[in-house]
């Protein structure tokens, strides 16, 4: 597979995932606008959990399914990683709901608002294991390199949630009070929040019936012998993947709610509301991070196959990490257009925020490619220590931040503990798995892109919009996109030959 067949493959991959993070840009607006700031704060809270348990369901049997499918008969690996998730995920959700009681009343579940809604719980229990049963199918289509069909299933499963959003939301209130009364009653923040619940399990639900022929397909027989092979790779996976989610939602789910001064829950959810809502501008960058992800992970294992693979992921890393400073600029410099997203100015005041976790996707990008060396030479466990070791940092970094610098602590503290996993992950890497990486010309493109931003901020800060740094002024517009094109000048000229071997782009600059 070519560089052109994996942009390609990105292009598809990433405009069902592009659609996956636009619903989130098109329903948090919504959202905004709908529910008072401390429900939509107990939301974010609950889907700060979900991704830590679906690890948790799914126990890196997406990535060991990749790593045996090439190596065993597929059809064998296919069916015992499906029955090996089928079984487990039925266990877990049935322990689930015989916690249930336990959980709702415990500090995280009436942080979430859980206690006095309990319907919610099933809910989301059901999301989560409508989630992991969709893993592997997602990922055969994946490896089979048929990305069309992988975005015509995301897509919709997004669009049936979206559509029962707008139906239970927005339809219901107005055919309610037109007399339509055997609609839901949909008018409180309470009543919301749980047709939001239901909303997306309906969707989740509706993605894993389209897959059901597919399903129906599988050899159903499970190989003991190579499953345990296939647990064996995936265990340290699920520490890697829940120490991940320690730096990647712990912020929303605990760091916030126990770091924050004063025991004011109330306070606390609109705080997290707050963080939440301008975390969502950081989407555009994660949401080609991703895209990337679903792309080169299978490209990755079939390139290892070839000849010296380690120049052509050299170059990969060289174009993502630029594509990400044009992201990186792209957002930053343009906040004050952004913002729109945010309907109401109580949340403008947490837009400070976004830069600095922009930067710490892109750090948490580039560590993604580098993870390759490890799942190369099944050193998995190297990801866990890493990932432990970033967990251990966010738990020190947000317990000395956030009580002085509250939710911008949060913020900084993943910024730091991203950079440093990118680091560790790089230096080990190159010891046991070496690529020529053009570490010069990255890290000038990073730092010229953080700086470019940065003096961005101190001209609207002292000169073009001073007392109000995102106000939207043509001034500020015009020298924010002088600014980024100077930056793509710059580029152009340090990358023109490199540019000229592209597909599409280069036709232009040969």
């Amino acid at each position: 597979m070519s560089i052109k067949s994996l942009a390609g493959q990105t292009i598809y991959y990433g405009l069902s995932n592009i659609a996956s993070k636009l619903l989130n840009y098109f329903l948090t607006p919504f959202y905004l606008g709908l529910i008072p700031p401390a429900t939509y704060g107990e939301m974010q809270n609950v889907f700060a959990y979900i991704p830590f348990f679906n690890v948790i369901l799914t126990y890196g049997m997406e990535t060991a399914f990749f790593r045996f499918a090439k190596k065993e008969n597929q059809r064998h690996v296919l069916g015992s990683a499906t029955i090996s998730l089928l079984l487990s995920t039925t266990i877990i959700c049935l322990l689930l709901f015989m916690l249930r009681g336990t959980i709702i009343h415990s500090y995280a579940g009436r942080l979430a608002g859980l206690d006095a809604h309990p319907l919610f719980y099933n809910y989301i229990v059901l999301i989560m294991a409508f989630d992991a049963l969709t893993a592997i199918p997602f990922a055969q289509l994946r490896l089979e390199s048929r990305p069309i069909r992988y975005a015509i299933i995301r897509i919709t499963g997004i669009a049936t949630t979206v559509g029962f959003n707008i139906f239970f939301l927005y339809l219901c209130p107005k055919l309610y009070q037109q007399g339509i009364t055997w609609l839901p009653n949909v008018q409180t923040g309470d009543a919301q929040l749980g047709y939001i619940y239901l909303s997306y399990m309906l969707g989740s639900g509706v993605t894993l019936l389209l897959f059901l022929p597919q399903l129906l397909r599988i050899e159903w027989k499970f190989d003991t012998a190579l499953w345990r092979q296939m647990v064996q790779y995936a265990l340290p996976l699920i520490i890697v993947g829940m120490a991940g989610m320690v730096n990647e939602t712990f912020d929303r789910a605990w760091f916030l709610p126990q770091f924050l001064p004063g025991n004011d829950m109330e306070a606390k959810k609109v705080i997290i509301g707050l963080y939440s809502a301008n975390y969502k501008l950081a989407i555009l960058i994660t949401m080609f991070i991703q895209a990337f992800r679903l792309g080169a992970e299978p490209y990755f294992f079939k390139q290892a196959e070839g000849e010296n693979p380690q120049k052509v992921y050299a170059r990969i890393m060289k174009l993502f990490v630029i594509l990400l400073c044009f992201m990186f600029l792209f957002v930053s410099l343009y906040l004050n257009v952004w913002k729109v997203f945010l309907r109401k100015p109580f949340y403008y005041q947490g837009m400070r925020i976004v830069p600095v976790l922009l930067l710490a996707n892109m750090f948490l990008g580039i560590y993604y490619n580098l993870t390759i060396w490890f799942k190369l030479t099944d050193r998995t466990r190297a990801g866990a220590v890493i990932t432990l070791i970033t967990a251990g940092l966010a738990f020190l970094f947000n317990y000395l931040l956030i009580p002085v610098m509250g939710y911008y602590g949060a913020a900084l503290a993943t910024m730091i503990c991203y950079f440093i996993q990118m680091a560790i992950c790089y230096v080990w890497g190159q010891k046991y798995y070496p690529v020529p990486y053009h570490l010069p010309r990255i890290v000038t493109y990073i730092l010229l892109a953080a700086a470019t931003w940065y003096a961005y901020h101190l001209l609207n800060r002292y000169v073009l919009s001073p007392g109000d740094v995102y106000a939207l002024k043509p001034l500020s517009l015009a020298v924010a996109t002088l600014l980024f094109a100077g930056y793509g000048w710059f580029i152009l000229r340090m990358e023109r030959k490199e540019f000229q071997k592209l597909p599409v782009i280069g036709r232009y600059l040969r």
